[in-house]
């Protein structure tokens, strides 16, 4: 697991010309990037900065994910605050929004992208949407931030970006705070998706 964090975390440092924490303007022109059909839409999508790239590689030690699980490269996008899991050309990916950090801190993102890796983990990516998965996902994240270390806050940290109601692919913020907390206390059953 470690080689295979440490050959992605170096593409992604090649194919990135500055780390988050920079004090350097990014020309995003000069940037590869994927251009992806998500929905009835193409988002251009380039390689994260190392920061969401450590906060996947941290999800995947505390789940004891290992080999494929955890062979997903993470992107980033503006998808108007929100973030997917998805397969791209045959690549498990997470295209995650930065605008979404601003408004979930460090914790909060994590939080996203552990449930994120969740659906490429549980094999819901491909299949119809169902709330049942999102609640999958977000108990797999809060056992995840619990074998992390993070309180119980820490892994609610996101919740606040929720829908307060119910759609047809998606909790309300309730049940998906229910969730993530059962994940929190019982981190084995979570695992079992």
């Amino acid at each position: 697991m470690r080689t295979l964090a440490i050959a992605l975390a170096a593409a992604l440092t090649i194919l990135t010309p500055a780390h988050a924490g920079d004090e350097v303007e990014v020309d995003f022109d000069q940037v590869p990037a994927l251009h992806i059909p998500l929905g009835k839409r193409v988002v251009s999508a380039r390689p994260a900065f190392e920061d969401y790239a450590f906060m996947l590689f941290d999800v995947c030690d505390a789940l004891s994910l290992e080999g494929d699980d955890c062979l997903i490269y993470p992107l980033n996008a503006s998808l108007g605050g929100n973030a997917v899991a998805t397969i791209f050309d045959g690549n498990r990916v997470i295209i995650y929004d930065r605008e979404l950090s601003p408004l979930v801190g460090y914790e909060g993102a994590e939080m996203i992208i552990a449930h994120e890796l969740a659906h490429h983990h549980c094999g819901h990516i491909g299949t119809a949407p169902d709330p049942k998965q999102e609640l999958a996902a977000d108990a797999l994240a809060g056992a995840a931030a619990r074998l992390m270390g993070r309180s119980l806050d820490a892994a609610l940290s996101a919740v606040n970006v929720l829908a307060e109601r119910p759609s047809s692919t998606h909790p309300g913020r309730q049940e998906r705070i229910e969730a993530i907390t059962a994940g929190w206390n019982d981190p084995e059953k979570a695992k079992g998706c």
